[in-house]
């Protein structure tokens, strides 16, 4: 248990059925962050040789309650104003001279609200999260008891952009454009970039320029490009840290084989792959940045299944 199989099946917990279940149990049976593991110190050493020219980009969309993709269900951030100079009072109990304050918001947002991250608690198969954890687990007031966002935490390492629409010569590929393996690494090669183990891969498909045109978000429809099935093995095989995209679900949709959640459930359910989502990659592929190093930090709220996050890449 937790080493490599002879053959190309990562070493993992044998279940009941003597099925391998991709990387569970490979970094050992209480592990928590699943692929993050392989980020090591060197890794990260070594990812900032990734910077070229020092720039920032920004990779996060802005918190607001228009002008952003927003799933209905989940409601729109809300920003709520706390105290301002409205409450003058409040800072003359304190000893505050006249014209003295403080303006304090309250924030009110979904965790999977706009750019975020997928804690590996998020999506269950068969009644199991990532290392064969009992989605049971999972209770309304505490949240996740396994693999909570808090377990994810902050990590750095080296990102690889993949600009998949520009290789195939559009600004945005089409709602429900395929990205397979082939595709992947056709770019990869096209780009002339190396994927290594410990990577945190980006994939634009160009889903985000397109709904900047909408005339309403509305608009949008449910459709949108993205990676299938057949994708998977190139992220095992390339042992990705973290994938992220500038979709909503990292996956195509429709849901490639009509499974809902597919490649969730293959990349964040059985390799623990974390995964980003709504991430602005124009900027880095303009610049035609495809080696940069990567930074990110959830919010550490216990038991939560995901959290807003504003990534950065330095090129």
């Amino acid at each position: 248990m937790g080493v490599r199989a002879g053959d190309d099946t990562w070493g993992v917990i044998m279940t009941t059925t003597d099925e391998r279940v991709g990387n569970w149990g490979r970094w050992g049976a209480d592990d928590e962050r699943g692929a993050l593991n392989l980020i090591t110190a060197d890794v990260v050493r070594d990812a900032a040789h990734a910077t070229r020219t020092g720039r920032v980009y920004p990779l996060a969309l802005p918190i607001q309650r228009e002008g952003v993709p927003i799933l209905e269900y989940r409601g729109a951030p809300q920003r709520l104003t706390l105290t301002s100079h409205a409450d003058p009072d409040m800072y003359a109990m304190y000893g505050a001279a006249e014209g003295v304050g403080a303006n304090e918001d309250v924030l009110v947002l979904a965790s999977h609200s706009i750019t975020h991250m997928d804690a590996l608690c998020h999506v269950f198969a068969e009644h199991q999260i990532y290392n064969g954890y009992d989605a049971k687990g999972f209770t309304s007031h505490n949240g996740a008891a396994r693999c909570g966002i808090e377990k994810t935490g902050a990590f750095a390492g080296r990102a690889v952009l993949l600009d998949v629409a520009a290789h195939a010569g559009v600004h945005w590929l089409e709602p429900g454009t395929p990205i397979d393996g082939d595709l992947l690494e056709a770019c990869r090669a096209a780009q002339g970039v190396e994927v290594r183990a410990g990577d945190v891969l980006l994939i634009r498909t160009g889903w985000l320029d397109r709904f900047a045109t909408l005339a309403s978000p509305a608009d949008v429809g449910f459709a949108q490009p993205g990676l299938t099935l057949a994708a998977v093995p190139f992220v095992r095989d390339h042992d990705i840290a973290a994938v992220g995209s500038d979709n909503a679900a990292i996956e195509v949709i429709p849901f490639d084989q009509n499974i809902f959640l597919g490649v969730h459930i293959e990349l964040l359910v059985k390799l623990g792959v974390t995964l980003i989502e709504h991430l602005q990659l124009s900027p880095l592929a303009a610049d035609r940045c495809y080696e940069s190093l990567f930074v990110a930090a959830p919010l550490p709220v216990t038991g939560a299944t995901g959290s807003p996050v504003n990534p950065v890449c330095i090129g």
